[in-house]
C-alpha cells in the first residue's frame, strides 16, 4: 500500500513540474508579444490622430494638437487638403527595443517636402503616447512595458 502511495505522490510531482515548467517557457513569450503588439498599436493611433487632424484642416488649441498647427498653416497654403494616409508601419522588436518605422503618404511632392513635417508628426506621435496610452519618457527616450521605443516618420509622395 504505501508503495502505491508513493509512486502516486512521485507521479504527482512529476505531473506538477512539467507543468510549470511549461509555464515558464510559455508565459514570457507571451507577455513579450503582447507588450509588442501593445507599443504598435498605440504607435498607429496616435498616427491615425495626426493625419486625420492634419487632413481636416480645423486648427485646436488643445494639447498635442498645438504642435501640428504651424505645419497644418504649411500644408494648407501649399496644397489644401494633403490627403495623407498611412502608407507602412514597419517595426523590429528586440528583448529591449522597439523600433517603429511608418511611412506616410501624400500625392503632393510639396507636402511631402515641407521642412520639418517628419520630425513634427514624430514629436506629436510621441507626446499623444505620453499622454494616452500609460508611455514614459525616462531622460528624453520613449519607453513602454520596459522597452526602449523608437519611432521614425517618412512623409513621402506616392
Amino acid at each position: 500500500m504505501r508503495t502505491s502511495r508513493a509512486q502516486t505522490a512521485i507521479e504527482m510531482v512529476f505531473i506538477l513540474s512539467i507543468i510549470f515548467i511549461g509555464l515558464i517557457l510559455i508565459i514570457p513569450s507571451y507577455t513579450d508579444n503582447s507588450t509588442n503588439m501593445a507599443i504598435v498599436s498605440a504607435v498607429r493611433s496616435s498616427t491615425s490622430k495626426a493625419i486625420t487632424y492634419l487632413n481636416t484642416g480645423v486648427m485646436s488649441d488643445e494639447e498635442p494638437y498645438t504642435l501640428l498647427n504651424s505645419v497644418m498653416e504649411e500644408i494648407h497654403n501649399a496644397e489644401g487638403n494633403p490627403h495623407l494616409a498611412i502608407k507602412t508601419l514597419e517595426s523590429e522588436e528586440s528583448e529591449r527595443d522597439a523600433n517603429i518605422t511608418i511611412t506616410i503618404s501624400t500625392p503632393f511632392s510639396s507636402v511631402a517636402s515641407i521642412a520639418n513635417l517628419n520630425e513634427t508628426i514624430k514629436d506629436f506621435i510621441e507626446k499623444d503616447l505620453l499622454q494616452s496610452f500609460r508611455f514614459t519618457n525616462s531622460s528624453g527616450t520613449l519607453k513602454y512595458g520596459g522597452k526602449v521605443v523608437r519611432i521614425k516618420v517618412r512623409v513621402e509622395r506616392g
